[in-house]
C-alpha cells in the first residue's frame, strides 16, 4: 500500500525561518563572519604588503604562511582544541609552569566565540595573503611611480591607487571567503559543539542538529536551502559593491 504525502509548499521554510534557533544561529554566524572578515582584511593586507616589499626573511615567511592551506580543516580544528582545552591544553600547561591557570575557553561565551574566530583566522588568512600578494605583484608600476613623483604618501598610494586596482582580487577573496565562512562547521563542531548553551551555534551546526539529532529532515533541508540563498545574496552584494563602474570606451 502506497503511503500518502502532504504538500507543504513553503511551510517548512517559514517554520524554520521563524524559529528562534534558526535566527540565533544566523545572528551568531553573521557575528563570526564579520569578525573574521575584519581581522582577515587588516592582517591579510598588512602581511601581504610586508611580504610584497621584500623585507628580510619574507621568502621563508611566505612558505610558513602557506602551511595552514595544506592542513585539513578538521585537523586544524583538533590542533586548536589541544592548544586551548582546559587542563591539558598547551596554553594551560604553559600557564601552569608559572603557577597560573589558563582561561576557560569553551565555558565562557565570548571566549568560545573568540576561539572559533582565532582558529578560523589561522586557516583562512593564508588564502587572503597569497591572493593579495598575487594582486600586488600584478599592479602596473606607472600610476604608482607618477603618484610618488607628485609627492603622494604611502597611505595615499594604498588608499587611492593600490586598493582600487585590487578590487577584482578583493572581490574574488570576498566571494570565496563568504562561501567558506557561512558554511563553517568543522571548527565549531570540534571546538565548542555549538556551546556553551548554543551560544556558538552557527547555521551549519544548526542544520546538522535538525537533520541528525532532531531528525527533522524537511526542516534541515529547508535550513540548508536558506543557507545557500543567504550566502548567494551576500556574495552577489560583494560583487556589486566591488565591480568596476568605469564606463567602457
Amino acid at each position: 500500500m502506497r503511503g500518502t504525502t502532504d504538500f507543504q509548499g513553503l511551510g517548512n521554510y517559514t517554520r524554520i525561518a521563524g524559529s528562534s534557533g534558526f535566527r540565533a544561529a544566523l545572528w551568531q554566524t553573521l557575528q563570526i563572519v564579520l569578525a573574521s572578515f575584519v581581522l582577515e582584511a587588516v592582517l591579510g593586507l598588512a602581511v601581504a604588503l610586508a611580504l610584497h616589499r621584500g623585507l628580510r626573511g619574507s621568502k621563508v615567511f611566505s612558505a610558513i604562511v602557506a602551511l595552514p592551506l595544506m592542513v585539513a580543516p578538521i585537523v586544524g580544528a583538533l590542533s586548536w582544541r589541544f592548544i586551548l582545552v582546559d587542563g591539558y591544553g598547551m596554553i594551560d600547561s604553559i600557564a601552569g609552569t608559572f603557577g597560573a591557570s589558563g582561561p576557560l575557553w569553551f565555558a565562557d561565551v565570548w571566549l568560545a566565540r573568540a576561539s572559533i574566530v582565532i582558529a578560523n583566522l589561522w586557516m583562512a588568512l593564508p588564502f587572503d595573503i597569497l591572493m593579495l600578494l598575487a594582486g600586488l605583484a600584478s599592479l602596473p608600476s606607472d600610476p604608482l611611480e607618477a603618484a610618488r613623483v607628485d609627492g603622494a604618501t604611502p597611505w595615499q598610494l594604498l588608499v587611492f591607487i593600490m586598493l582600487p586596482l585590487l578590487k577584482p582580487v578583493i572581490a574574488v577573496i570576498l566571494v570565496v571567503r563568504l562561501a567558506d565562512a557561512f558554511r563553517i562547521f568543522d571548527v565549531v563542531y570540534v571546538l565548542t559543539g555549538g556551546g556553551p548553551a548554543n551560544s556558538t551555534d552557527v547555521l551549519s551546526t544548526y542544520i546538522y542538529r535538525q537533520m541528525f539529532t532532531v531528525l527533522d529532515f524537511p526542516g534541515g533541508a529547508a535550513a540548508a536551502i536558506l543557507l545557500v540563498l543567504i550566502t548567494a545574496a551576500f556574495s552577489l552584494l560583494a560583487v556589486l559593491l566591488l565591480r568596476d563602474r568605469r564606463p567602457d570606451n
